[in-house]
């Protein structure tokens, strides 16, 4: 059954890093650029984001994703501008 939306599935695992899928800065020699990992990718573009296994997550991953879980819909991510899809 089809719902027309499109959707990521993320697994996370006891060493999963809140970083491996919400993005990194790629410092080259133009200068320091984030790059949306495929977590942020999803959110703005409106994909559901299954994440398998919530449950072996850690607690800093746990603690990471709870902004966008929660009443809040904030992304954090120190030294950026928090992400709010309103």
């Amino acid at each position: 059954m089809s719902t027309g939306y499109s959707y990521v599935h993320l697994m996370l695992w006891p060493e999963t890093q809140l970083i491996s899928f919400s993005g990194s800065g790629d410092g080259s020699s133009s200068g320091f650029k984030w790059i949306d990992g495929v977590f942020l990718q999803a959110l703005k573009s409106g994909a559901w984001v299954l994440l398998d296994e919530l449950n072996l997550a850690s607690q800093s991953v746990l603690e990471g994703l709870n902004a966008v879980l929660d009443h809040r819909a904030t992304v954090y991510i120190p030294g950026t501008v928090p992400y709010r899809n309103a």
